[in-house]
């Protein structure tokens, strides 16, 4: 499979219009599959089609879906939708509204983390345990990176982006999601002191 071209999310209508949890999973059911048919993407997603046109307009509207033609279904023909690329968040806030944009896309994305992880847990289809089998996992973990540690971060997260992008069904996979938030942390007065002596 070619690898998708980078698309740098980089316009504030585009970070609007992810804040949507109902957006983003358009976004990563087409990324996943591919171009797709509305009724493709909403088996796919688990929700009705009928539900999904609105979000895939409003999408449409502002570049992170694109038309991909048309292909036949019996008697009648139906459109194809798909991403322009691999989709990468690439925007620097520039005002208070683009800043509240950008938390609530992170917050939206980490909730639907959340849901994925329940809906896992309780279907009995998360294995949790350390083993070659783990297929669920959440955490949090905090230290004190070097920027050459912080270069390797990136590295890790870019690596893991690439592997999601490229997959497509195929025997033997399994579909599987991925959340994370990076975010440098600003030491308490006590700790700044305690380095500092």
């Amino acid at each position: 499979m070619p690898r998708r071209p980078l698309y740098p999310i980089t316009d504030p209508r585009q970070i609007a219009a992810l804040g949507s949890p109902a957006r983003q999973e358009v976004v990563d059911g087409l990324q996943a599959l591919g171009p797709s048919s509305i009724a493709e993407l909403g088996a796919s997603l688990g929700r009705a089609p009928d539900s999904l046109y609105y979000h895939v307009r409003a999408l449409l509207k502002v570049g992170l879906v694109v038309s991909a033609g048309t292909r036949a279904a019996g008697a009648r023909s139906e459109a194809l939708y798909d991403v322009p690329g691999k989709l990468v968040l690439d925007h620097e806030p520039a005002t208070r509204r683009e800043e509240e944009a950008l938390a609530r896309l992170v917050a939206s994305a980490l909730r639907i983390g959340e849901r994925d992880f329940r809906r896992a847990l309780a279907e009995g289809r998360a294995r949790h345990r350390r083993s070659a089998q783990r297929n669920a996992w959440g955490g949090r973990m905090k230290g004190w990176l070097t920027p050459e540690e912080l270069a390797e971060v990136r590295t890790h997260v870019e690596a893991l982006s690439e592997l999601f992008a490229r997959g497509r069904r195929r025997p033997g996979c399994e579909l599987a999601a991925l959340a994370f938030v990076l975010a440098p942390l600003a030491p308490s007065a006590r700790v700044r002191s305690d380095t500092s002596s």
